[in-house]
Formats: structure tokens, C-alpha cells, sequence
């Protein structure tokens, strides 16, 4: 049973210019310096809060399985309807009569799993990434956003998790694994990146659209627990304690020493083997170069880029800030990351500056080493989730 707690929210409030490079409006928008209580959230039981390595919009799930979601909204990412930004937490009132349990952003969509296995998704679908079947439009001049949930072809869902711009879904008791949207780098594990000349004449390459969520049968015969999607890669753990990595390769962020894009699930190997598997509630997390797991007596593994500047990791090593920590939650964003333990919670990033990783008005912007949130000292913080600026907690 998730944990419940109450939504605290840190980091950039200009919506619109997250992660653009450009000046931001700090007198209309300023950035909140440290974890704080949302006015409009006061009193409302929290299960679970989403973000995304590359979104600019959060997602928080009520214990009574409404969604509630804010941030930017250019796609109709937030589900209401409209292009509006929201700057507080708003129902999506188009899932009023459904139990949402999970859920997750991409770049411009979001994606739901509601207790009764169903799935919904909205905003973009420029590449097939909302898994309706098709991109079809209705009226000549209509675009490809969805601005209110429509449900997903794939059944009895399990888990979902969104990469910037395709989503993967386990579903059914077989723990099968689906996946839809762009196929450019292999993160959609199917063998191929579907890349196709769009010129006779000249050389002008694309990527078809895989709106169908298609099963990755690579991953036929095993059972799969647990799923995350960096922006261009996918990260799963299945029944026997195995992870498996494919998509975009670079900086090692799927681990298997060499910086190669992976078109199908591949196995990681991490030291110990056998006697090294990860558990069936082990903790998972992609962020945009990197990917994160635990194995057996809770020790965190990473890979991938994890630094500015530095080596990165082309293959699973302990991450040792975190030894001897009960761990509960781990996230990782663009260039940020959390971790939260105890009646403790850590964050870092070298390339943070709008007061996501939550250090207050008096602390430091960045941190290159995991430091201590020290308003959230002898709380006890369930989970964290990050975007490209903005970080919820419960």
C-alpha cells in the first residue's frame, strides 16, 4: 500500500521558460527556495507525484484517485482541456469517476494507470506517444496535441512510464512489456529505430511514428516488476532480479561499458551476478544520462553521467553517499537529483540555479555532492520526483 502524505513543492515557477536558456521573469515568477505547502493542497492526502526527466509539468495522485497536475501546458499536457499553464495543482475533471493509481510525464504528455488496469493519456502526440492507436487527425487543420485524457489501447496496466517523447507500459499478469511513440534511438526496444528517407533526391532522414503500443517481444518470456524512461532510454527489473537496458547509449547510461544505443532490451551485468539480483521492491529511477537501481541488501547502483564535469559511470557502481540508508525514493532529473531515507533527505546537481534541489533562500543554488535538505531534517519525505525545473515531494 503507497504511502500517504501531504504535496511540498520547490524549484522554478515560470513555466514557460523552464529550461529554454532564457531569461525568466523572477518578479512574476519567483522560484520557491525550499519544499513548501501548496495553499490549494492543504488538507489533501497525496499517494504518489510524478515528474520527468525532460517535463516541465508535475503530476500529483490524491489517495481518493483524483489527478491533479500543473506546470506548462503549450501541448495540453495537464489534461484540462485548453493550452493554459497552471500555476497550483488543478483537477483533471475529465477523469472524474476513475481511481488513477500511477502515472508519469514525458516532454509534453502525461500518462495514468487507474486501479482497474486502464490506462489514459493527453497532450502531445506528435510521435504516437499517447499509445491510442493512431495520429490520425479528425479535421484537416487539427494538430496532434490531445488536451483531455483518451484511453490507451494497452490492457490491464500494471505500471507506466514516460521518456520525453514514447511511453512504455507493463501490463497483464505476465508482466509484458509495451511501448509506443519515437522510435529514433531504440528506446522503444523493438529492434529497429524505423529511420526512413524522406527525400528521393536528397538525403533527409526521419523516424516513423509507433502510435500502436506494440509488445517488446525481446522481453516475451520474462516477467517484468518495474520500469523507468530517461528522455531517450528505458530502464526495466524483471521477476529473477535482472535489469534491462536499451535506448540511447551515450555517457554509459545503460551500462554495459560502451557508449552504443541498444535497439533491443539488453541484460546489465552487475558485480556479485547471482548473488547480486535486485529484490521485487527494489527502487528504480532514470534521469536524462543516467540510471539508477538496488540490489540486494538495498545497495544503490549507478550509471551513466552523473556529474558536469568527470568521468561517468559506463557501468553499475555502488553510489556510496547512500550506504547504510533505508531507502524509500530516489529521483533523478536532467542534472539533478534526490534521494530521500530515514527522516532524511539529500539532493545535488551542478547544473541547478532555481531553487529545485531545496536548500532555501540562504543556501547554496548547487551542489557537485549530495546535501542535506535541511527544512525536511526529521521529516519523514515518502517520495520525490523531478522535472527540468520544478520538484515535488511527499
Amino acid at each position: 500500500m503507497a504511502a500517504v502524505g501531504e504535496l511540498l513543492f520547490t524549484g522554478m515557477t515560470d513555466w514557460k521558460n523552464i529550461g529554454r536558456g532564457k531569461t525568466q521573469d523572477e518578479e512574476k515568477y519567483p522560484n520557491i527556495l525550499q519544499p513548501t505547502r501548496l495553499t490549494s493542497m492543504v488538507g489533501v492526502s497525496i499517494v504518489a507525484v510524478c515528474g520527468g526527466s525532460a517535463s516541465a509539468h508535475c503530476m500529483a495522485i490524491a489517495e481518493d484517485g483524483r489527478v491533479f497536475t500543473w506546470g506548462r501546458n503549450e501541448a495540453g499536457q495537464l489534461g484540462h482541456g485548453d493550452l493554459g499553464n497552471r500555476s497550483s495543482p488543478t483537477v483533471v475533471k475529465a477523469l472524474d469517476g476513475v481511481k488513477v493509481v500511477a502515472g508519469s510525464c514525458g516532454k509534453n504528455h502525461s500518462v495514468v494507470v487507474t486501479d482497474t488496469g486502464a490506462s489514459y493519456a493527453w497532450g502531445s502526440n506528435k510521435h504516437g506517444q499517447l499509445g491510442v492507436g493512431s495520429i490520425a487527425r479528425t479535421k484537416p487543420k487539427e494538430d496532434d496535441n490531445r488536451l483531455v485524457p483518451v484511453i490507451c489501447t494497452v490492457a490491464n496496466t500494471s505500471a507506466v512510464a514516460c521518456g520525453a517523447e514514447f511511453t512504455t507500459w507493463i501490463a497483464g499478469e505476465g508482466g509484458a512489456v509495451y511501448s509506443a511513440g519515437l522510435p529514433q534511438y531504440g528506446q522503444l526496444g523493438h529492434g529497429t529505430d524505423h529511420e526512413y528517407n524522406m527525400n528521393q533526391g536528397s538525403v533527409k532522414l526521419a523516424y516513423e511514428a509507433q502510435p500502436a503500443p506494440r509488445l517488446i517481444s525481446a522481453l516475451s518470456e520474462r516477467k517484468v516488476l518495474k520500469v523507468a524512461c530517461g528522455h531517450n532510454h528505458t530502464v526495466v527489473v524483471d521477476d529473477k532480479g535482472k535489469i534491462w537496458t536499451w535506448g540511447f547509449g551515450g555517457y554509459g547510461r545503460l551500462g554495459h561499458k560502451l557508449q552504443k544505443d541498444e535497439f533491443s532490451p539488453r541484460m546489465v551485468e552487475i558485480q556479485g551476478g547471482e548473488r547480486n539480483l535486485c529484490p521485487p521492491d527494489c527502487i528504480l529511477a532514470a534521469g536524462s544520462t543516467s540510471s539508477w537501481v538496488t540490489c540486494l541488501q538495498g545497495q544503490m547502483y549507478a550509471f551513466g553521467k552523473l556529474k558536469t564535469t568527470g568521468d561517468n559511470n559506463m557501468y553499475p557502481i555502488p553510489f556510496m553517499d547512500f550506504q547504510g540508508w533505508n531507502l524509500r525514493s530516489v529521483a533523478a532529473g536532467n542534472t539533478t537529483f534526490a534521494a530521500a531515507g530515514g527522516d532524511q533527505t539529500i539532493t545535488w546537481g551542478q547544473g541547478a540555479g532555481q531553487g529545485e534541489l531545496g536548500y532555501g533562500p540562504a543556501g547554496p543554488k548547487s551542489s557537485a555532492n549530495p546535501k542535506l535538505v535541511e527544512s525536511l531534517e526529521e521529516k519523514m519525505v515518502h517520495q520525490v520526483a523531478f522535472g527540468g525545473g520544478p520538484t515535488p515531494f511527499i
